[in-house]
C-alpha cells in the first residue's frame, strides 16, 4: 500500500512538471508573431512627421531622399523627388503590410517609387519593394535590408523626419532635368556644361532613374575640336535646388583646373535648336558650382566622343530592334518592307577581300534559300565633329547573292530616315555602341562595334 501511495505522488509531480514546461510562454506562437507585427506597426506610425530615408539602391548609383508617413491602418504616404513618368512618384498614398516569414517583412503593396526603380535595367537594378526588418537602433532608427538582394543586400535606415525635411526634396530640379533629358529623342541625354568665366566645356549625360552623371569629355570653349577624354562616372543626390556628386570631379581639364562637387541651379529657360523645318524646343539651366563659378547646363547635339566611331572600328551592325522610330521599335516595319532583313550594317573604310575599301550602309538579308545578300548604298562621308553627312551613290549595290527575295529599293526608306536633311549626329553610348540620330525625323540607329 505504501508503495502504491509513493507511485501516485510521483505521477502527480511528473504531471506538474509537464504542465510547467508547457506554460513557459504565456502566449502561443501565433500570438507572439501578431504582437511583434503590431509592435513594428506602432513604431512605424509613431513619429509625427514620419520617417526620412536616404535610399541608394546599389553601389555606384546615386541616392534619393524619401519621406514615408505610416499609419496604423496599413496606409503609407511616400514622397520623393523622382521626376520620371510625369512626376507620378512625387507623392503616393499606398498600402503596406507587415508579414512574418523568417522574420518581419515590410511590403509596399502597390506600384510605387520602389517598384519603378526595381524595374530598371529589366529588373536587374538593385532596387526593391520588400524589406526584411533588421533592428531598432538605440537612437530609435528602424533598420531594414532588401529582401531579394542575396549577394549584396541594400541597408535602409529609417530616421525620424523633421517638419522641414520636405525641403530636401528637389521636385522642381528633378522635373526640369527630366524635361531636359527628353529634349532629344535619343537613348541617353546629351548635355553641355559651360563654365561662363572659364575656357571650359564638359560634355555629359545624366541618368535620372539611377541618379548617375557620366562626364565623357572636356573641351575649350575657344577650340571645341580639341577634346580631352575624361570617362568620369559618379552617383549624385538631389537636395533642394542642388545636384551633389558622390565623388567630386577634380583635376585639370582642357587646361583648366576645377574641383566640381555640386551645382546649385536657379534659372530654367526654353531654348531651341534651329536645324530642322520645325525648331526643336530645348532647355538651359543656369547655376553656380560649389566654387561659386557660374555655369550653364544645356541640351546639345554636340557629343565630343561621338566622332570616335570612325577610328574605333571599320564595321558596325544594328539589330533591327535597335532601330527606333521616335521611341518605338521599327523592327516589324522593316521586316515587312524588306523581306528577310536581319540587321543594318555600316562599313566604314572597310578593307574587302580584293583590297578595296568600302564605305557602305544597308541591310543584310537572309533569303529563302539561306543565302545572304547585303543591299546597300556606297557613300562618301564628311565628318564634322559628331555630325556625319552621307553622300550616297545613285545606285543600290549588293554583296553576296545578287538575287534576293527582298525589294531592295525599300532600303531607301530607312536610309532617308537616318540622313534626311544631312542632319545625322553620332553619340557614344557605352564602350562598343554608338547612336546615330536624326533629330529632325526622330529616328535613332544604335550600332554595335563588330570588331
Amino acid at each position: 500500500m505504501k508503495k502504491l501511495y509513493i507511485l501516485w505522488i510521483l505521477i502527480i509531480v511528473l504531471t506538474s512538471c509537464k504542465d510547467d514546461d508547457i506554460n513557459v510562454f504565456e502566449e502561443t506562437a501565433d500570438e507572439r508573431v501578431a504582437a511583434a507585427i503590431q509592435s513594428l506597426k506602432d513604431d512605424l506610425a509613431a513619429p509625427a512627421n514620419g520617417w526620412r530615408l536616404k535610399y541608394r539602391p546599389e553601389d555606384g548609383g546615386g541616392s534619393f531622399y524619401v519621406l514615408l508617413k505610416f499609419d496604423d491602418e496599413n496606409k503609407v504616404n511616400i514622397k520623393t523627388d523622382l521626376g520620371s513618368q510625369d512626376g507620378e512618384f512625387y507623392e503616393q498614398n499606398l498600402t503596406y503590410r507587415i508579414d512574418s516569414s523568417l522574420g518581419l517583412e515590410l511590403i509596399i503593396e502597390n506600384y510605387s517609387f520602389f517598384s519603378f526603380l526595381f524595374e530598371q535595367d529589366q529588373a536587374t537594378y538593385g532596387a526593391e519593394f520588400e524589406f526584411n526588418y533588421a533592428n531598432k537602433t538605440p537612437e530609435g532608427d528602424l533598420v531594414f535590408v532588401s529582401k531579394t538582394d542575396l549577394s549584396n543586400p541594400t541597408t535602409l535606415v529609417f530616421e525620424e523626419a523633421s517638419a522641414t525635411d520636405a525641403n530636401l526634396l528637389g521636385k522642381e530640379l528633378s522635373g526640369n532635368l527630366n524635361d531636359m533629358s527628353d529634349d532629344l529623342a535619343i537613348f541617353s541625354s546629351s548635355f553641355k556644361l559651360t563654365f561662363e568665366t572659364r575656357d571650359l566645356l564638359l560634355f555629359l549625360a545624366l541618368n535620372e532613374s539611377k541618379r548617375t552623371i557620366d562626364i565623357g569629355s572636356a573641351a575649350k570653349k575657344s577650340n571645341t575640336a580639341s577634346i580631352q577624354s575624361i570617362d568620369f562616372v559618379s552617383g549624385y543626390t538631389i537636395k533642394g535646388d542642388s545636384l551633389i556628386l558622390d565623388t567630386p570631379l577634380a583635376g585639370s581639364f582642357a587646361g583648366t583646373s576645377i574641383s566640381l562637387k555640386s551645382i546649385a541651379f536657379s534659372s530654367f529657360t526654353n531654348e531651341s535648336i534651329d536645324i530642322c523645318v520645325d525648331p526643336i524646343t530645348t532647355h538651359a539651366y543656369t547655376g553656380v558650382t560649389n566654387a561659386n563659378l557660374p555655369v550653364t547646363l544645356e541640351t546639345t547635339l554636340q557629343n565630343a566622343t561621338g566622332k570616335l566611331f570612325a577610328t574605333e572600328s571599320d564595321f558596325y551592325y544594328a539589330p533591327l530592334s535597335f532601330i527606333i522610330d521616335n521611341g518605338v521599335s521599327a523592327a516589324s516595319a522593316i521586316q515587312q518592307d524588306i523581306q528577310g532583313a536581319v540587321e543594318m550594317d555600316l562599313f566604314y573604310n572597310t578593307q574587302l577581300n580584293d583590297g578595296s575599301r568600302l564605305y557602305g550602309l544597308g541591310f543584310t538579308i537572309i533569303n529563302s534559300d539561306n543565302s545572304q545578300t547585303f543591299a546597300y548604298r556606297k557613300f562618301t562621308p564628311v565628318l564634322e565633329d559628331n555630325k556625319i553627312t552621307f553622300n550616297f551613290d545613285s545606285q543600290i549595290s549588293t554583296l553576296g547573292n545578287p538575287v534576293t527575295d527582298a525589294d531592295i529599293s525599300k532600303i531607301d526608306i530607312y536610309l532617308d530616315k537616318l540622313t534626311e536633311g544631312d542632319n545625322t549626329f553620332v553619340f557614344k553610348l557605352i564602350t562598343d555602341r554608338y547612336e546615330f540620330n536624326n533629330p529632325c525625323t526622330g529616328w535613332s540607329f544604335v550600332f554595335i562595334n563588330a570588331n
